[in-house]
């Protein structure tokens, strides 16, 4: 992102669209996969999975979200100049899914109203978004018309049947409101990247389903992630934008560090691994080897296995430290609140997290906040922004009633609607958008239920 001469740009407002239908991982599901309930509530971190009904998809979601976001700020169509969505649940292989998302806006706003607005499609697994957001910061810095820009990021993260991953499924949409003089967040225009070729997540061209290497995908993420912080924290601090006393760190300098969360566990793990890097030459860490043992290093090993069991001990022992759970609780945990009841929305997860802290009242005006973006395949961006002002003035998201108030499926109409057997809906839709069907061309309409 750059650095704003004047104006700061980012996030104005943000909204959440989910799902009606949940499915507990407990109960049922728990018990036909032989899987200990403990082992998804507390192990992986996911209480529910949001399950798109019938009439739904990416597309449907993204208009709800957008919708939604339109209407809490009084937006007009023309005051809008780009939506750029990032989404790995594209419904065609060549139409930006944002055409299908304005064609059921101007459902609502009229024919045409759209016509002014320009949208593209962004694919990069789970950091879509975020390239998405990237790329409206910088157009809003340069843009003279006042007009905002709106990121969407709308997925439906699938697994096979009785798979490792099934569990982390979810469904739904943020969409970002972008400006110059943001209420919510501006950012700084720092940003650390690392991108490589993996094969740890991918779907084939008209496979339905991810393919997921589960360990290789949790390694990547966290190389990945620690990679983009470490270029991140040389490029903040070359600058003197902060500027850490003796005895801290670049860390000790954000209220709160979100991560994307595939599940709420993961966001542990990383910022385990962030604080580790970015404690050893503190003097807490001689604390925290006092407790748990010297960190084993590479050079003390002749077997990169031997090693890597080793260190892999070691930071289940450090996870475990009062120092890194205080760390955590205080700068971590509370982002995994909304997810905890969603699972896995790929692209908008990392969002989840900044709308559990609106949610929980916990955004403070003039604190900085980290944001460690992942996408499989593998790439990652950490950047940051300052909480403004205005924060307070934004109205309610209402997320967290909306999410108590859906309705629990069973574990055969779960299974129904995974597989597509099932074409009415559990819920019919009211008020909402809905896919309408695919004619002999397989070309998709949509329409407005009210």
């Amino acid at each position: 992102m750059i650095k704003f001469a004047s104006d700061p740009v980012g996030i104005d407002d943000l909204s959440v669209y989910v799902p009606k239908l949940f499915l507990p991982t407990t109960g049922g599901f728990a018990a036909s996969r032989s899987i200990d309930p403990a082992k998804l509530t507390k192990g992986i971190g996911i209480e529910r999975m949001s399950i798109p009904d019938a009439h739904e998809d990416a597309a449907t979601m993204g208009a709800m979200s957008m919708l939604d976001l339109m209407k809490r700020n009084d937006l007009l169509p023309d005051q809008i100049g780009k939506i750029y969505v990032g989404t790995e649940s594209g419904v065609d292989e060549a139409k930006a899914i944002g055409t299908y998302i304005i064609g059921m806006l101007e459902k609502i706003y009229g024919a045409g109203s759209f016509e002014d607005c320009s949208t593209v499609e962004l694919k990069s697994a789970c950091i879509g978004a975020t390239y998405a957001l990237e790329s409206l910061c910088n157009w809003a810095a340069l843009n003279d018309e006042n007009k905002a820009g709106i990121v969407i990021a709308s997925d439906i993260a699938r697994y096979s049947l009785n798979s490792p991953g099934e569990y982390t499924q979810g469904a739904g949409s943020v969409s970002l409101l972008v400006r110059k003089n943001p209420r919510l967040m501006a950012f700084d225009g720092f940003t650390g990247s690392f991108t490589r070729d993996e094969d740890d997540f991918f779907r084939p061209i008209g496979a339905c389903t991810a393919v997921v290497h589960g360990k290789k995908s949790n390694d990547c993420y966290l190389t990945a992630v620690v990679r983009a912080f470490d270029s991140f924290k040389k490029k903040i601090l070359r600058t003197g934008a902060i500027k850490p006393s003796d005895g801290e760190c670049l860390t000790d300098h954000f209220a709160h560090i979100l991560f994307h969360i595939p599940y709420p566990r993961m966001a542990e793990y990383a910022s385990a691994s962030i604080f580790r890097q970015e404690w050893r030459d503190l003097p807490r860490w001689k604390d925290v080897e006092t407790k748990i043992g010297e960190e084993p290093l590479p050079d003390d090993f002749s077997e990169t296995n031997e090693y890597l069991a080793k260190d892999a001990a070691f930071g289940k022992k450090f996870s475990k430290t009062e120092q890194f759970l205080d760390a955590y609780s205080s700068k971590v945990k509370e982002s995994t609140t909304i997810s905890r009841q969603v699972g896995n929305i790929y692209t908008g997860s990392l969002y989840l997290g900044l709308a559990s802290l609106t949610e929980l009242h916990r955004l403070v005006p003039g604190e900085r906040i980290c944001f460690c973006s992942y996408g499989s395949g593998c790439s990652a961006m950490v950047f940051s922004g300052v909480v403004q002002p205005d924060v307070e003035s934004l109205p309610p998201g209402n997320i967290l009633e909306r999410l108590n108030g859906r309705t629990e499926i069973n574990l055969k109409d779960y299974e129904m609607l995974h597989e597509k057997r099932r074409s009415d809906s559990i819920i019919a839709p009211t008020n909402e958008f809905a896919f309408a069907g695919i004619d002999e061309y397989e070309y998709r309409s949509y329409g407005f239920v009210n």
